[in-house]
């Protein structure tokens, strides 16, 4: 068979592969060897192709290309880009471990925040607990109809300052209520997630999660915990649904993408909810070991079908969305949102 420009260009191309997986893999150091090993095998197995062409023949015919006359050709490049896509999405998976690691420390370095302020023993009550990202103007109003009581359970306010630019923390402190700090932005899931560690490290009885922009009426608080203290639930979802929302409410738009999805989250995890979006929730702090926590973003379908799979008892009851007292919406309603929110829900469901 006579040797072309494309043959010695793959053999070129090979050994080049070969001397700089060998150069990685001679490195010292505690990084993974798979990307190394596999660039070796690429050129390895380029090398061999460019030196015996009917090497990827069987290949070939299971793609149903013999007797085609670029057959060989298109085969290399479908092998080529199958394996390019296994190491990306092997590096993908190394920058979300990565990522992780870099949000535990986060957050076990915010909740010690809180522990350095704790005397005695467990808290015990109800931790209410306020993600905010720039809402210093909205958190008075807020953090002032939060009831003392719930449920005949004493309650405490935690707000986590999402890496803001504002003086949400030092409004929140002056307010009463315990703050901890992310030194950066990471999302309201990240935010809620280290409300949850501290819940769990102080000691309470039921977490509340509740929005730092008014659009949450504390006043219905016992409606999401009442259920719990009576153990008829574990986990209680707040439903505009079954409520009411007042101002406007949402677009026509993403009115439908949360009947969608509610509609698939209640089919995956086996569920009856009414309202996957909304962030009014309570959970029985003593089941949050049983969830696995990994999204710093759309938090609202892992926390559900985490539920779910834990056995928790899952119970929607009416609440009111009212009009955001000051700022600016966070919400996303664009395509990207929604596909990140569908990719986390099946992610989590196929976890």
């Amino acid at each position: 068979m006579p040797i072309s420009l494309l043959r010695i260009a793959g053999l070129v191309l090979a050994v080049a592969f070969v001397w700089l997986a060998i150069s990685r893999l001679r490195r010292r150091g505690s990084g993974s060897r798979v990307p190394a090993v596999g660039l070796l095998l690429v050129g390895v197995g380029l090398g061999a192709v460019a030196i015996d062409p009917d090497l990827v023949r069987p290949v070939q015919d299971w793609l149903g290309l013999e007797g085609e006359p670029l057959g060989r050709l298109v085969t290399v490049l479908v092998v080529s880009v199958a394996l390019a896509y296994v190491l990306l999405f092997y590096a993908l998976a190394r920058a979300d471990r990565a990522n992780q690691r870099v949000s535990r420390l986060v957050r076990a370095l915010s909740a010690a925040q809180v522990e350095a302020d704790r005397t005695g023993g467990d808290w015990g009550g109800v931790l209410v607990c306020v993600p905010a990202f720039n809402e210093a103007e909205s958190l008075p109003a807020v953090i002032a109809e939060v009831p003392r009581e719930v449920a005949g359970l004493q309650t405490h306010i935690l707000v986590i300052d999402d890496g803001s630019r504002d003086s949400t923390a030092a409004v929140a402190r002056t307010l009463g209520a315990h703050v901890v700090s992310h030194p950066v932005n990471s999302g309201q899931g990240a935010a809620l997630q280290t409300g949850y560690l501290v819940a769990e490290r102080i000691g309470v009885d039921v977490v509340v999660t509740l929005d730092a922009d008014g659009q949450h009426d504390p006043s219905q608080m016992d409606r999401l915990v009442g259920p719990i203290v009576a153990d008829r639930a574990d986990f209680v979802v707040g439903s505009r649904r079954m409520g009411e929302s007042v101002g406007g409410g949402d677009s026509r738009a993403r009115d439908a993408g949360i009947t969608v999805y509610t509609r698939l989250i209640n089919l995956l995890g086996g569920t009856e909810v009414s309202d996957i979006a909304n962030g009014y929730r309570a959970i029985r702090a003593s089941r949050l070991a049983e969830i696995a926590f990994t999204e710093d973003q759309f938090h609202n379908p892992e926390l559900l079908l985490g539920a779910a799979r834990a056995g928790l008892r899952v119970l929607d009851v009416p609440v009111t969305i009212r009009r955001r007292t000051a700022g600016t919406s966070k919400k996303g309603t664009n395509v990207r949102y929604g596909l990140g929110f569908l990719r986390v829900m099946f992610k989590s469901w196929l976890r």
